[in-house]
């Protein structure tokens, strides 16, 4: 079979995902060794902590129900010192990188000098047969006045490939001790995801840890995007620009056939009316622009009304023939030095087919979807764009039939943000449910991927908040031509939720 015909993804609403055997260095030909990977789904057990379920070992740790992430329980570590980990089979896995995300929320309010919740470390080590540590995957520090009350944040993370002798793996979360007002130092953990991805990430110096090792940053009226080691999403640093400019990394994509897709994902913080748009272009052997791989913005009130770091999740369309190099650019608009924009902990990886669904983030209106009692929502404080889509106190519906080919077996990735705008100190906001759902060829219903509920409750006066939400589905059953991607959402009282930039992709 030809490299074109075994890579024919170029179908931007349904395409053919590429095999999981795709050459990711330093995986090249590995699929025809013995560690064939036959799991695709999150590896975590009760990973929303609904069953309390002894699957997690826990020490100063709680079930809780107060603003919650998903369902209607978290994990809630503290006060003071507290740990909770869970070890997990790696068995069907492979050699692959692992995608890690989870979502977490402290009860404090922003660092104040006088209060704060502590440090938080997320790691995953690899464990023998005989459940010895072989090694760390991923070690992540978040600083102690980074987690508060303002806004849940969502991160996202990739880990290193585990080596050989891998059997198991450990998620470890790991609480400091914080400082407040009747020891109240509480952090809580919802919705852990940690599942085999096909590729590495290809980026240099994502996390900014190394100054600005790898980026080009190129100025606008003043120095723009400079190192900073003061409040990072996590570890020590990232990037910051009071100034108009852009920051740059041109990746090379040589090893990869035509028609591979990248996730692209990254952390944003913004005061003031700052906008900032992403764009991932394609480039030829002699670095000149033959087409657009993704083109993002993010509206310039979104930012300033979040008031902490805002993750976002995005597929990239397939890479056209001839091309050579992706360049990644990142480009701020910060009117006042008054205003500042952050970016942390960024990362672009190949994956198995582009984002499957149309019009994921509602520029064209509500077309290619489907909806009952749904609105379209043209601001300035959407999470990506121009638009999204708002359910409202009666509830409502939206959804999309996605087509898939061999789909049998396989498990994708689904990502949006949730916008939850409270008019009223008294308003509610129902709970949305977020379905993937199988069809056959005759459209009927042959299995359930996912299901992703959140509950959310107001608290405080008017505002809006945006929370990203991901999950991986299960494998595909036998005859599955389609995945229906539903959002339903009950009534409520003077409070909305909207949806925006919806991704379905094939990380593996």
């Amino acid at each position: 079979m030809s490299i074109s015909n075994r890579y024919n993804n170029t179908c931007s609403s349904c395409c053919e995902a590429i095999p999981y055997e795709l050459d990711c260095p330093p995986f090249k030909n590995d699929h025809k060794k013995k560690d064939k990977i036959i799991r695709c789904n999150n590896l975590v057990q009760d990973p929303s902590f609904e069953g309390q379920s002894f699957q997690w070992i826990s020490s100063n740790v709680s079930f809780t129900n107060s603003t919650v992430f998903e369902g209607v329980v978290q994990a809630t570590l503290g006060p003071g010192i507290a740990s909770l980990s869970q070890e997990l089979s790696l068995q069907g896995v492979g050699l692959r990188p692992l995608f890690f995300s989870f979502n977490a929320v402290s009860n404090l309010p922003p660092d104040t000098g006088s209060e704060y919740a502590g440090i938080l470390i997320a790691e995953v080590i690899w464990l023998d047969k005989d459940f010895n540590n072989i090694g760390s995957g991923l070690r992540m520090f978040i600083p102690g006045d980074r987690i508060n009350n303002i806004a849940r944040i969502t991160f996202f993370a990739q880990t290193d490939p585990p080596p050989a002798n891998a059997t198991h793996a450990k998620i470890v979360f790991s609480k400091g001790q914080g400082l407040s007002e009747g020891n109240t130092d509480f952090i809580s953990i919802d919705g852990v995801v940690l599942a085999p991805m096909a590729c590495l990430d290809l980026l240099k110096n994502g996390d900014f840890e190394a100054n600005l090792l790898e980026w080009r940053a190129v100025p606008g009226n003043n120095t723009a995007f400079l190192s900073s080691y003061k409040e990072s999403l996590e570890g020590a640093g990232h990037v910051q620009t009071h100034f108009n400019g852009s920051l740059t990394q041109d990746i090379d994509v040589r090893p990869f056939p035509p028609g591979t897709s990248f996730l692209l994902s990254f952390a944003v913080q913004g005061m003031g009316p700052v906008t900032l748009n992403v764009r991932l272009e394609w480039l030829d052997a002699g670095g000149n622009p033959i087409g657009s791989g993704l083109n993002l913005s993010i509206p310039n009130e979104t930012l300033a009304n979040q008031g902490n770091y805002l993750s976002y999740i995005n597929v990239s369309f397939p890479t056209l023939p001839g091309t050579a190099t992706a360049r990644l650019t990142f480009a701020a608009v910060v009117p006042s030095p008054t205003n500042f924009l952050r970016l942390d902990q960024v990362i672009l990886a190949p994956v198995l087919t582009t984002n499957l669904i149309t019009n994921p983030s509602f520029e064209n209106g509500l077309n290619n979807w489907q909806h009952n009692l749904v609105t379209l929502v043209q601001r300035n404080d959407v999470y990506e764009g121009r638009a999204d889509a708002g359910l409202g106190e009666i509830g409502g519906a939206l959804w999309q039939d996605v087509e898939l080919r061999h789909a049998e077996g396989h498990c994708f990735l689904f990502s949006t943000g949730l916008g939850f705008r409270q008019t009223s100190p008294t308003a509610t906001f129902g709970s949305m449910i977020m379905k993937v759902i199988w069809l056959d060829k005759n459209d009927r219903e042959i299995g359930l991927g996912l299901c992703l509920i959140s509950t959310r409750q107001p608290s405080g006066s008017d505002f809006l908040e945006w929370v990203p939400y991901v999950g991986i589905t299960e494998p595909a059953p036998k005859g599955t031509t389609k995945a229906r991607v539903l959002f339903s959402k009950t009534d409520s009282t003077r409070g909305f939720i909207e949806v925006d930039n919806v991704v379905l992709t094939r990380l593996i």
